[in-house]
């Protein structure tokens, strides 16, 4: 147990669970889905034991408060999980000396763990990791954990980011097992013998990392040795398909190389890289459209997307870095908060390839491009090129087609919060004595029902309550049935438009001490 935890140590302030209990099944992809929430306290020992006792399943946030992790994985999440091949991904791990631990996901695809002797900082395992995806021959967006750099304190608080779901679960009759070389099924105590065989320093992932990406671009066309890493390893046979997407994005890296020459490099190019080049004609419509074409690469398209680099190219002279326009960002790790209102929370990749985090409550600035590209330069520090409006379209939906719903930790959530600023008012503070005394602002119950006017109660809320009148009354009404413009009998004749709410009673529940077991955590 205790090396279960150390292995599977981070962030310690919250962990995640998944209800295993409500699963949704994607049967297109054979994917199963349950509820996911976070569970609003600091994890114990116990909760490791519950998670491989198969009580409950929970899931660690990598990245600790110092910026630092000690363990950080590859989600390979298919596209259809009835197909899917573990045999091939250890092929790689073997061809490309990658230090990676396989474990099966819930779903029965693929978590590639990759553990440290000694903490290092999330960014550079992040960077690792990423470099890894390619020799995988994975799509750059798979996700990869810590998601996080770093974690953002809000009200002196840390948001707990995103985490990943721990193996064994369930341990005796897991689902989720590690498996070997041969991918034969390793029980727990196997599966830490082989942790602890396989971890290694930051020096070492490192080198790993120089390693991989030289066999990934051997043979490339020394062209790009300073230009994008994409371009060299598409340059390594001759294309057949993307044709035009190679040679645009060649066109990009040709203007900043070769400047006045660029034309004549595009040229040879045509009939360099590609088996059956275009005809002159066609070329020279194209050389025509770009002679005054200032765009950047279009990382997201095909071929390039498949062989994107982008840390490693935001390193190169004429990489990402040098576009002369900025280009649309990746948009990673997707979540909806599922409050009211419901909050959208993701992280725009930067141009120095940093993960910035961004919180959004209002759905119109993800669905509108000039406040999405505003949001970019607040967060990340850049406005991007506008795109054609079905692509921007194209772009959101793929955002929402791989979002994870997640439910806010108990007591967190806006209407969670609401109710208790109405406990306060209508019980504890505003009582009234006299119904004449709701006039002045105060609360008056009555036969199970408490009797008030909206706009005291929300000028009670105060400066740290950010939500409007509006959407507080909507949260009122939706979750709490209040009943808003109700006509009250006041005294003798005179009425009073209301807010009617059901009487608030305080929970009763039954506290028992946690019994503790072992070490502290």
């Amino acid at each position: 147990m205790n090396d279960y935890i150390k292995i599977f140590s981070g962030f310690n302030l919250d962990f995640g669970k998944a209800d295993m209990s409500n699963v949704e099944v994607d049967t297109e992809r054979n994917k199963v889905k349950p509820r996911y929430e976070w569970a609003g306290r600091t994890i114990t020992p116990q909760d490791y034991e519950s998670h491989l006792e198969g009580k409950i399943s929970i899931g660690i946030q990598p990245c600790r408060i110092d910026k630092k992790a000690s363990f950080g994985c590859i989600d390979i999440d298919p596209k259809n999980y009835s197909d899917f091949k573990i045999e091939t991904y250890l092929a790689y791990f073997e061809q490309y000396k990658l230090p990676l631990v396989p474990c099966l996901s819930k779903s029965g695809g693929l978590h590639c763990y990759v553990f440290l002797k000694e903490p290092i900082y999330a960014a550079d395992l992040r960077e690792a990791l990423q470099s890894f995806l390619l020799p995988l021959k994975l799509d750059p967006k798979t996700e990869v954990f810590p998601k996080q750099s770093k974690l953002e304190k809000i009200e002196d608080k840390y948001s707990p980011g995103n985490f990943i779901n721990l193996p064994y679960f369930d341990h005796t009759k897991t689902n989720r097992y590690a498996v070997d070389k041969n991918n034969s099924k390793l029980s727990l105590e196997q599966f830490i013998t082989l942790v602890n065989n396989s971890k290694i320093d930051g020096s070492t992932l490192e080198k790993l990392v120089e390693e991989s990406r030289k066999k990934i671009l051997f043979g490339a066309d020394p062209e790009f040795n300073d230009g994008p890493p994409c371009l060299g390893c598409l340059s390594k046979s001759k294309l057949e398909d993307g044709r035009d997407r190679f040679l645009y994005n060649y066109m990009v890296f040709a203007k900043k190389k070769y400047k006045e020459a660029w034309e004549d490099k595009v040229m040879e190019a045509n009939t360099k890289y590609f088996s059956q080049p275009f005809s002159l004609q066609k070329l020279q419509v194209k050389l025509k459209a770009w002679k005054k074409e200032t765009a950047s690469h279009t990382c997201h398209e095909e071929p390039i997307a498949s062989v994107c680099q982008r840390t490693l190219c935001a390193t190169k002279t004429f990489g990402i870095k040098s576009d002369s326009n900025v280009a649309f960002p990746m948009i990673t790790d997707f979540e909806i908060i599922l409050g009211n209102p419901r909050r959208f929370h993701f992280n725009i990749e930067a141009q120095d390839g940093q993960l910035k985090p961004a919180v959004v409550r209002d759905k119109n600035i993800l669905c509108k491009q000039e406040q999405f590209a505003a949001l970019c330069w607040e967060v990340a520090g850049f406005y991007p090129e506008r795109l054609k409006f079905n692509d921007f379209v194209a772009k959101i939906n793929a955002m929402r087609a791989v979002a994870n719903e997640v439910k806010p930790a108990a007591g967190t959530s806006d209407a969670d919060k609401l109710y208790n600023h109405l406990y306060e008012f209508c019980i504890n503070s505003s009582q009234a004595k006299k119904r004449i005394q709701i006039r002045s602002g105060s609360c008056y119950t009555d036969k199970g029902f408490h009797y008030f006017k909206f706009q005291p109660f929300y000028d009670s809320l105060g400066n740290r309550w950010k939500i409007s009148e509006e959407e507080t009354s909507y949260i009122m009404q939706k979750e709490f049935g209040a009943l808003f413009n109700f006509s009250y009998h006041i005294e003798n004749s005179q009425t009073e438009r209301v807010v009617r709410l059901k009487q608030l009673h305080v929970d009763q529940i039954e506290y028992k001490p946690v019994e503790r077991k072992g070490d502290h955590f």
